[in-house]
């Protein structure tokens, strides 16, 4: 064990000094993103406290507010809006520093929106946060740090959103400090990224046990996770992935069909249903938003009728899709799509849009208004129907289910498992 731990503390001096100056675009877009937020110094006047006794929110993630707006941010914003401070982890742990985290003087806050406030704590090791879990001296950095922060805002109860099982005895220790709940929000299938590390997709477990509430984002996740764990019947909750549908606003779309998608580009996107729409509508522009995790997918350059626009930020996302005739959930049928609850169908919905997906169970409880595919050459076909759709009456039923399906609403669901809890 000596030698790898040795390389991790070296790793953030030869990063920092030596390696991401050579090739400064090897450094995550995210590592910079963060510090374009105001720095608040610890112990600033006037920083405004929880509404009517409400407590203190600590999100644990497994998603970086800088990398795409998600379940998280969405849940964090909503809860700052009905009046709770939220704060919200970085999990770089220090990665995200200019310089080695072992230089810097201590924790950091920076302001992300209002009421919402992001911690950054350093670690000597500067470990990559799906890589291993933390040591219980690193755990004590960690708590150590939040306790330096919680106390310059006059923390008096806070409860915590947990993500990821990385984080558990950190949330266990905030619990016993401050005398709020532990709320685990699985909202993924660990197993199903090939990513994560075993270590940290067993610690789940103890997860499940520590957490006073479970909350699942799609039913089938519960189910799976129950019929492991029977025992979690009674604290586990369903809230579904939502959609600000104020934040969608559809303008006149180009003449040429459009078929697009929005999200990661990675493992499970089902590249052979894409091309067999591709060589199939000729007459139809194919686009995709978002980054591209699997090489795999590049595959789809060969097509003239294709493009990448990259990684879109959330603000420009309703242009791109006002563009759209029809949104795509191209995904392969494994144990993590089949547990998902993609957020991207409300947005799609609250377009209006007609959406080819995959045979998902979540998106089948909307099965009137989808098209759905169980082979490349089916997904082709629905693509061809669903762009050449002309029922006004079905574009007002989506967005009249993205309505009903808000993040505001999701939000509410927590608050009352936040208010619930012991």
């Amino acid at each position: 064990m000596a030698e790898p731990r040795l390389k991790e503390y070296l790793r953030p001096f030869y990063l920092k000094w030596f390696y991401l100056p050579l090739h400064p675009a090897a450094r995550p877009q995210a590592w910079s993103d963060c510090w374009r937020y105001p720095r608040v110094p610890l112990g600033a006047p006037e920083i405004p406290g929880a509404r009517d006794g409400l407590p203190d929110v600590l999100f644990l993630p497994m998603t970086d507010w800088h990398a795409r707006i998600q379940r998280p941010h969405h849940l964090a914003r909503e809860l700052a809006a009905k009046g709770y401070r939220v704060f919200y982890l970085n999990m770089h742990l220090g990665r995200e520093f200019p310089q080695p985290a072992v230089l810097d003087g201590g924790p950091r806050v920076c302001r992300l929106a209002e009421r919402v406030w992001e911690i950054h704590i350093g670690l000597p090791r500067e470990p990559v946060y799906h890589h291993r879990l933390l040591t219980g001296g690193e755990t004590g950095k960690v708590v150590e740090g939040l306790n330096q922060v919680a106390r310059a805002f006059g923390v008096r109860r806070m409860a915590t959103v947990c993500q990821f099982p990385l984080w558990t005895e950190v949330g266990v220790e905030m619990g016993l400090t401050y005398g709020g709940p532990m709320i685990y929000d699985c909202h993924d299938l660990l197993e199903g990224f090939s990513r994560i590390a075993p270590e940290i997709i067993s610690a789940e477990k103890q997860l499940y046990v520590q957490a006073d509430v479970v909350v699942f984002s799609a039913k089938p996740l519960l189910e799976k996770v129950l019929g492991r764990v029977p025992s979690l019947e009674s604290k586990a909750r369903l809230i579904r992935n939502g959609v600000d549908v104020t934040h969608f606003r559809m303008s006149p779309r180009s003449k040429r069909k459009v078929a697009g998608y929005a999200g990661s580009l990675d493992e499970w996107f089902d590249v052979d249903a894409v091309a067999a729409a591709a060589e199939r509508l000729p007459g139809c522009d194919f686009v995709f938003l978002g980054r591209v995790e699997d090489r795999r997918v590049l595959r789809l350059e060969r097509y003239p009728n294709v493009r990448f626009h990259g990684e879109v930020p959330y603000d420009r996302l309703p242009a791109h899709m006002a563009e759209f005739d029809a949104g795509l959930i191209p995904f392969l049928i494994n144990p993590l799509t089949l547990a998902t609850n993609p957020i991207k169908l409300y947005e799609y919905f609250s377009c209006g849009l007609p959406v080819v997906t995959s045979r998902l169970p979540e998106v089948e409880l909307y099965q009137d208004l989808v098209y759905i595919a169980g082979t490349p050459d089916e997904f082709a076909a629905q693509v061809e129907k669903a762009i050449a759709e002309s029922d006004d009456e079905l574009s007002v039923a989506r967005r009249h289910v993205a309505e009903q399906e808000s993040w505001t609403e999701r939000a509410s669901q927590l608050a009352k498992a936040l208010a619930e809890s012991p």
